[in-house]
């Protein structure tokens, strides 16, 4: 026996030599000095040759190896190269031999291997024996083996036996969903039930392409005309792969449009931040006397948090007023960030100097509601202190969470601090947000944006030269504008010719919460759109609009124009 350094090198040579000839040359001097018979270098030889597509070599490599001696690595290297060649016929007699020569060798992998010589070979009543093992080891459930399992049984046709696999799953990953389609499509398709599950399957595994085979082949077979069910979840699949034009389409041509539908709509384009669609569904949806869910609810505001737009969230918390829809702890914290993000927390009782307001529907959840505050809910209490000018009791909220405190609760904190243009224990929390591994570029361009409210311009330049030395960019700002009952929303570029220019008309101070969103047709949007106007009066802006159009009675300071040629050019004048 080779000391075992030496064996350890030869291991190392075997790692990194791709050529036959090599392994051969390298096998001969193994053979000529004696380790042959250790395991891990014979088991190594095995692997070497199966990679170079020698499967007779690799046999008689294993060959050598004395039984006594062979190990769960040995015998999975050598059944894999066999499964690998599709030498059912064999690689079934080698499991087999592994079964009566050695106890203990049972893992996920040699177990896949003889279910897939079962599959190959046809033999059914061996692969349930396999099974049985699985189950006997606790492995029936395992990654690997359960969707050969389900494969295998879905092979045979035996859909039922395969579906209870799958529902002991609890976990079940993107394989799984996708051996049970592929069973259900072998067997044929001749009813509706079949075709939902293969629409289903498609969806949790995002397979939009697929879906859509699957749905052209229920409009073949005349299944869909028959099935508000089959509609209902074409839709959801189309959905979950993104795919909301089509989803539409299917949805429009449903005769059964129920709540579940309307809601599986709705949420769809809130997601996917296509709020002004999301709410055009609503309005129609009312007028077709539909109720809404409270799920149907959550995901307008969701909707309007992402768009920016207070109007229409405020719709949706005047119709649960006025309908007395029960809020859950969903809609409790969509509305809190909702009226956060849109900029008017007048409405939690900040803005007026008065926050019991807040506290007082903080204090509600548990005391009215039974709902323990999580970690949105304490960030968005901090927030409203920190916007109300309470920042250090904002801070003292955060000490005294029962929780630890999470980065959107710090960070809630840090933009108090820019509002307020506390710059003393800025860098602390921005150090804190960096080492829990928060959004590395958004807290450099917060903490840049602090120091310049503060007039504090080398350290700007000092974060900023991070950023870059870090490889971080700052994307470039999306604006929202409520104008009536659409939302524009805009992509603003600041151009200014010269540094201390940009300085003098601060610019960078007001860069990120400019334009953000506006109502032109109220007196405190018209107020705070002139100063925004004065401010860059000499400044170009680039803008993307969603539509070309002229608010009416807006100052006459700015120049637009679309960033690309196929768009509408948006001009104020």
């Amino acid at each position: 026996m080779l000391p075992v350094n030496r064996t350890n090198a030869l291991l190392t040579i075997l790692t990194q030599i791709k050529a036959l000839r090599h392994t051969q040359q390298l096998h001969a001097k193994v053979i000529v000095h004696g380790p042959e018979e250790e395991v891990v270098l014979g088991s190594s030889l095995t692997n070497s040759y199966i990679q170079s597509n020698r499967l007779d070599l690799a046999t008689a490599s294993f060959d050598r190896i004395p039984p006594r001696k062979r190990n769960r690595y040995s015998w999975n290297t050598i059944l894999s190269g066999y499964s690998k060649s599709k030498n059912h016929c064999e690689s079934l007699r080698l499991y087999n031999r592994m079964r009566r020569d050695c106890d203990g060798v049972v893992d996920s992998f040699n177990l896949v291997f003889g279910i897939k010589a079962c599959v190959g070979l046809g033999v059914l009543e061996n692969g349930v024996l396999i099974h049985g093992l699985a189950m006997k080891n606790g492995l029936d459930k395992d990654a690997y083996v359960a969707p050969s399992l389900v494969e295998m049984y879905g092979e045979f046709g035996r859909m039922e036996d395969a579906q209870k696999v799958f529902d002991e799953i609890t976990l079940r990953s993107s394989v799984l969903w996708a051996v049970l389609m592929k069973g259900e499509a072998g067997l044929g398709v001749d009813n509706a039930l079949t075709l939902i599950c293969l629409v289903k399957a498609c969806g949790n595994v995002f397979a939009g392409k697929e879906g859509k085979s699957v749905h052209s082949l229920s409009i073949r077979r005349g299944f869909i005309d028959q099935s508000g069910y089959l509609q209902a979840s074409v839709v959801d699949m189309y959905v979950k792969c993104r795919l909301l034009d089509d989803a539409r389409e299917m949805f429009e041509t449903s005769v059964d449009k129920n709540v579940v539908m309307w809601t599986t709509l709705v949420s769809g384009f809130a997601k996917c931040e296509r709020a002004v669609e999301a709410f055009d569904l609503f309005r129609q949806m009312l007028r077709e006397s539909v109720l809404p869910s409270q799920c149907t609810l959550a995901a307008l505001l969701v909707s309007c948090s992402s768009s920016g737009t207070q109007r229409h969230g405020r719709s949706v918390h005047g119709y649960m007023i006025r309908n007395e829809i029960e809020m859950d702890d969903v809609n409790f914290t969509s509305f809190i960030d909702m009226y956060a993000r849109c900029g008017n927390i007048r409405w939690l009782g900040s803005h007026s100097g008065n926050i019991e307001e807040g506290r007082k529907q903080f204090a509600s959840m548990t005391s009215d509601y039974g709902i323990a505050p999580e970690e949105e809910h304490y960030a968005c209490m901090v927030d409203l202190l920190g916007r109300a000018g309470e920042v250090g009791e904002a801070k003292s909220f955060i000490d005294n969470m029962p929780v630890k405190p999470m980065a959107s609760a710090w960070g809630a904190l840090l933009n108090a601090y820019r509002i307020h243009k506390n710059v003393d224990f800025a860098e602390e929390i921005a150090e804190r947000l960096l080492s829990m591994g928060s959004n590395e570029s958004s807290v450099y361009v917060l903490l840049s944006n602090i120091y310049a409210d503060a007039g504090m311009w080398e350290m700007v330049n000092s974060v900023r030269s991070k950023m870059g030395m870090k490889g971080y960019t700052k994307p470039m700002g999306l604006s929202a504008i409520e104008v009536a009952y659409m939302v524009l929303s805009q992509v603003v570029e600041i151009v200014v010719p010269e540094l201390e220019e940009m300085r003098a008309a601060h610019v960078v101070s007001i860069g990120s919460a400019a334009l953000r969103s506006l109502t032109p047709y109220c007196e405190a949007g018209r107020r705070l759109m002139e100063y925004h106007m004065d401010i860059f009066k000499n400044v170009d802006v680039i803008v993307t609009p969603t539509t070309g159009c002229k608010p009416p009675g807006l100052p006459s300071h700015i120049c637009t124009r679309t960033c690309s040629s196929n768009q509408e050019t948006c001009c104020i004048s």
